[in-house]
């Protein structure tokens, strides 16, 4: 038989380690058409004619063709990938308007799931593939299975069967397939399926009977422990190859857990397979064993946030040491006795030494964080999810659930992780936008998507974030600054000095008064340079060295509260100013900044987390500049902080970093500094699926054709 010879050949030689869905190619062609016919033949020649007889035969080949499509495409043998064809429309010279197998709708890495939200902005954007180009180690030979899958279409003169050696019968049986048509979704279809079966003569291979059948399957689909996907990184079909950076990532799959980090992108062909992690700067990476998942680059779609319902709204939160210890304070919340609460967070900040979010969940009390603006965990300050009354590090990630609901639809800056070097990590600002004639109300569609930001996990190595992150439109970032000056929040009730630096999308911004209560004091300012530009969070890395917002970090900020030292040019006027760090010349200095309104200080603005105004900095010149020493801590640096308030101290943070759960994000922005590892569990995914539902066991799926819905036999056929 034509389709056993070539399988025979070795076509279907192994040709992955990562993971994949099993490869073997069906050995039962020839019995499935061999024993159902012999069977009939021996019945028919007790009972019936040698017309019915051959009519039978004919049918029984048609059944055995729609046995051999369904073995092959649900082959479940290692390495096979034979499934992603339940998803194409794959056609005969006998079909209509056929361009036989090399139609590119024929192959499945050339066939598009249609997604108008993927190809936002994107110019000659198809959808999103409906199957890789690769696995995680090498390119898939899609041409060679397409030919091996092609035989099954072969014209009427060479169809599909077997020729029994010595035979004394007159007649063969053969069958071919006319077409296969696919329609459905990503998550379950039906497959249609045209298929004749024949019976021939042995010695001039005319046709003596046939029979025609239209089939339809359903096609459903389920995702394998190693497909799971732990992390998923790119929104739609712009972010591309710049939106992952690992840095050092160690991933530690525990109870023999399987799963893969899934790159949401499109290849355009097989020459872009490669080293994925030296694609995504993980020169540092531990990723799982061969066999158990690596990166996996397919823009696979994402399920829908789950609905949430009796949402109790708590604002924005600035967690720091003076706030945590008032009465009443919603940095520390838990379920409330009850089995499932949903809290809405406009933002969230736990930023400089003493800083806490506290959050307590149980197996029996689980919590949603809607967050509608950004999370900054950084400079000391910690994110507490304890398993009941344990300790912080504790949670179990199965436990939360942080849902970013961002109400702008980015039109304008763009953010990337920063990949022009192998080690600091970060993000840049693709396609810039200046907000030098802004209207008012300021179209917030031109500022960047929300960020989270966690340069700690804990105070020891034993401590944890855990969670379930889901933010197609966030930047999550683990990296860590160059400055050791970090600084200390003021926690003097009352005070008009408690201003404290954030990270808000990606770029760094300012609060008013981290003690006050109104909008104004507790709403974010996003800080721009004098050319009125974002400043990137840790600093763009700028290969021309012109961008003002080139290599610095914006470490503080503070009000006038003493009189210029002696013989200062600084304005006498100047009332507010940044400390700043060049990561360039190593040293700090103090810059003057206006402030320009852009939003209604409103209940509506802070719950969009819509900036309340820009922080702008001043042209720099002797009367908005002045150099400080490296050392903050020597006299002349003491001094002027001391005019403005500000208070510092060096931070030494443990080098560990662990994470567990999982996050389905736009950008993955990593360091290569310290060590990070990201823990997952079988547990972690039960339980995600139970709580969100099946479609949250989400990641690379297998496909299958079970129930026969439709068996119907043609006296005529078109396709």
């Amino acid at each position: 038989m034509r389709l056993l010879n070539k399988y025979k050949r070795g076509i279907f030689k192994e040709k992955s380690h990562g993971f994949a869905i099993p490869q073997i190619l069906i050995l039962g062609v020839g019995i499935a058409i061999g024993v159902s016919g012999l069977m009939a033949a021996s019945i028919l020649g007790l009972t019936g004619s040698r017309i019915n007889r051959q009519e039978l035969l004919a049918k029984a080949s048609s059944y055995s063709g729609i046995t051999t499509i369904r073995s092959l495409l649900n082959d479940s043998s290692e390495n096979s990938l034979f499934h992603y064809f339940w998803l194409v429309n794959s056609c005969s010279e006998e079909a209509d308007n056929c361009n036989e197998m090399n139609n590119p709708e024929s192959n499945p890495s050339q066939a598009y799931w249609p997604d108008n939200e993927w190809c936002d902005g994107a110019v000659n954007c198809d959808g999103r593939q409906k199957a890789p180009m690769c696995t995680p180690t090498q390119a898939i030979l899609w041409d060679e299975m397409l030919g091996t899958f092609g035989i099954l279409f072969d014209n009427v003169s060479d169809p599909v069967g077997i020729n029994l050696d010595n035979s004394t019968r007159g007649f063969n049986q053969v069958f071919k397939i006319i077409s296969t048509k696919y329609t459905g979704s990503e998550q379950y279809g039906i497959n249609s399926i045209l298929i004749e079966g024949l019976t021939t003569s042995s010695n001039s291979n005319a046709q003596t009977a046939s029979n025609r059948l239209r089939v339809n399957i359903q096609v459903n689909s389920e995702t394998p422990e190693a497909g799971f996907g732990f992390l998923s990184i790119g929104e739609n079909e712009l972010d591309g190859e710049e939106s992952l950076f690992l840095g050092n990532l160690t991933i530690t799959p525990t109870d023999n857990s399987k799963g893969s980090i899934i790159w949401r992108r499109n290849l355009e062909d097989s020459t872009q397979c490669g080293n994925f992690i030296e694609a995504a700067k993980g020169y540092g990476s531990s990723l799982p064993s061969i066999g158990n998942g690596g990166i996996w680059v397919q823009p696979l779609g994402l399920p829908k946030q789950p609905r949430l319902s009796n949402v109790e709204d708590i604002g924005i939160l600035i967690c720091t040491p003076t706030v945590i210890q008032r009465e009443g304070s919603n940095c520390t919340i838990n379920a409330q006795d009850n089995s499932e609460k949903v809290y809405r967070i406009h933002s969230l900040y736990a930023k400089g030494p003493g800083s806490k979010f506290e959050i307590s969940t149980t197996d029996n009390s689980k919590i949603i964080l809607e967050i509608m603006g950004d999370i900054d965990i950084s400079n000391g300050g910690i994110f507490c999810h304890k398993d009941g009354p344990n300790a912080c590090g504790s949670g179990k990630a199965e436990n939360l659930t942080i849902l970013f609901k961002q109400k702008t639809n980015v039109n304008g800056n763009k953010i990337a992780c920063n990949h022009l070097d192998d080690i600091t990590g970060g993000v840049t600002l693709k396609s810039k936008v200046d907000f030098a004639n802004y209207q008012y109300p300021i179209d917030n569609n031109q500022l960047p998507g929300s960020s989270f930001l966690i340069d700690n996990t804990g105070d020891n190595s034993s401590e944890k974030f855990g969670a379930f992150i889901y933010g197609p439109q966030l930047t999550l970032l683990s990296v860590r600054p160059e400055s050791e000056w970090v600084q200390v929040t003021n926690g003097e009730e009352g005070g008009n000095n408690s201003g404290i630096i954030v990270t808000t999308r990606a770029s760094y911004g300012w609060i008013k008064n981290s003690l006050g209560d109104s909008f104004e004091d507790k709403m974010v300012n996003i800080i721009l340079t004098a050319n009125s530009y974002l400043i990137p969070y840790l600093g763009e890395k700028d290969s021309s060295g012109t961008s003002e917002s080139g290599e610095i970090e914006i470490v503080g900020v503070g009000y006038k509260i003493n009189p210029l030292p002696t013989g200062s040019a600084l304005n006498p006027s100047s009332n507010k100013i940044l400390l700043i760090y060049s990561k360039k010349n190593k040293s700090y200095y103090l810059r003057t900044f206006d402030v320009e309104n852009i939003n209604p200080e409103n209940q509506a603005s802070s719950e969009y987390s819509y900036p309340r105004a820009f922080a702008k900095l001043h042209l720099k010149d002797s009367s908005t500049h002045v150099d400080l020493p490296e050392d903050l801590d020597s006299p002349s640096s003491t001094v002027w902080l001391n005019t403005f308030g500000i208070k510092v101290e060096k931070l030494s943070l443990i080098s560990e970093r662990s994470f567990s759960g999982a996050a389905w994000v736009k950008n993955l922005c990593f360091d290569s500094s310290g060590e990070k590892t990201w823990d997952f569990s079988r547990s972690f995914i039960d339980k995600l699926s139970e709580w969100h539902g099946d479609e949250y066991n989400w990641g690379v799926r297998y496909y299958r054709g079970r129930s026969i819905i439709l068996w119907d036999t043609l006296r005529d056929f078109k396709s």
